[in-house]
């Protein structure tokens, strides 16, 4: 096997130097994992909320296609229809989120809508030419969205009865973070169970059923269903539940990195106020470096009291300002720096890390907040396993 990556970003635009790097071997190796852990028989539909978690909705959907996922899942009509753009002959299951008079498009593009109202569900029957599979979303306890559980053997059971409908699947989600949430969820499955056995006994039998999502998958709880729906588990690094509930050092960041190249370096011989409003001070001896990066490409400021850094050289340089498409550094340390010299501000350098959770840290967010602020805002390298 050899590693195969597009030409360097830098070297295609070198008018704005700033990019973001995916390891889709990490994507893949993710799913394995997921299959190991989940089993052969159980079917794998992929989330890709937020552009694939701001991975690349297009990118991330033809690996997946490769690996044999059952389906794919989202709530973004733009990031279906890139998909059916592209070419890519896959399931779409769509999240709710339309309204009755948006069915139209979504057959139009062959994609899978999820009821959970008796409005829509009429909806798609009226308009339908044709046997048109859907998706049931049950609400077991989230309180967000889909049909009470309590109300749904009926419901489902009206549906199944219109003209033009099958019900290819009916899921709920339930996510937790610690032990109390993984009992509640234990327990709102077991309801979800029980409904799926009681529409079997009336003769309702429905090809996929999911309840269980990344947090049941990574502390290894158990539902009847034949499906599960994971997405953070899938890009590495994005699962919220606590390490008590299991290990998930084996799932791989599929964002390896964000860089960037220096665009201006200036020493400065004397004690300064720069920033806005001369906000900051500066010693003398400073030495300064601007990259083009900010608000703009994603990046946030740091929250009150708190210090960013990046890389360089293997070394930390603190931010010393962030504004709408540049952010400052403090290059002091650093020995004659160069225009064009690599900045990395998430990734590695030499034996020095910046994480998705440290920078989510530095902004009070978390991993998933970093990636959808800079989703779409810079371009990509996506590294690659080619076969010989």
């Amino acid at each position: 096997m050899q590693k195969e990556a597009s030409t360097p970003i830098d070297q295609i635009i070198p008018t704005h130097p700033a990019w973001m790097e995916m390891d889709l071997t990490a994507l893949k190796a993710n799913f394995y994992e997921i299959r190991r852990r989940v089993g052969p028989e159980i079917k794998i539909i992929a989330s890709l909320k937020g552009d694939a978690y701001g991975h690349g909705v297009v990118e991330i959907t033809r690996v997946l296609n490769n690996l044999g996922v059952y389906a794919v899942a989202t709530g973004s009509f733009k990031d279906a229809v890139a998909i059916r753009d592209a070419g890519i002959k896959i399931k779409i299951q769509m999240f709710a989120g339309n309204l009755p008079k948006g069915i139209n498009e979504l057959l139009h593009y062959d994609l899978m809508p999820t009821v959970y109202n008796m409005t829509t569900a009429q909806a798609i029957s009226k308009v339908a030419k044709a046997l048109v599979p859907i998706y049931i979303k049950i609400d077991a306890g989230l309180g967000r969205l889909g049909v009470p559980i309590d109300e749904a053997e009926s419901f489902v059971k009206e549906v199944a009865a219109l003209p033009n409908i099958f019900i290819e699947g009916i899921y709920t989600h339930l996510p937790f973070r610690d032990a109390a949430g993984q009992n509640w969820a234990r327990s709102r499955i077991e309801l979800f169970d029980d409904l799926i056995t009681n529409l079997t006994k009336t003769g309702l039998k429905i090809p996929v059923t999911q309840s269980l999502a990344s947090s049941g998958i990574a502390s290894g709880l158990k539902s009847q269903c034949n499906a599960v729906c994971t997405g953070h588990l899938l890009y590495g690094g994005l699962s919220r539940v606590t390490p008590d509930l299991g290990d998930l050092s084996v799932f791989k960041p599929v964002l390896t990195a964000i860089k960037s190249r220096l665009i201006h370096v200036e020493y400065h011989s004397d004690e300064k106020a720069i920033g806005t409003g001369g906000s900051q001070i500066i010693k003398k001896g400073t030495t300064t470096g601007v990259i083009p990066v900010g608000l703009y490409d994603g990046y946030r400021r740091p929250a009150e009291g708190k210090t960013a850094a990046m890389l360089m050289r293997g070394q930390r340089m603190s931010v010393l300002n962030v504004t709408l498409e540049y952010t400052t550094l403090n290059l002091t340390g650093i020995s004659n720096p160069e225009i064009g010299e690599e900045v990395v501000l998430l990734g590695q350098s030499g034996e020095e890390r910046i994480s998705l959770e440290e920078i989510g840290a530095w902004q009070n967010g978390g991993p998933l907040d970093v990636l959808m602020s800079f989703e779409r805002r810079l371009p990509c390298i996506y590294l690659s396993v080619k076969a010989n």
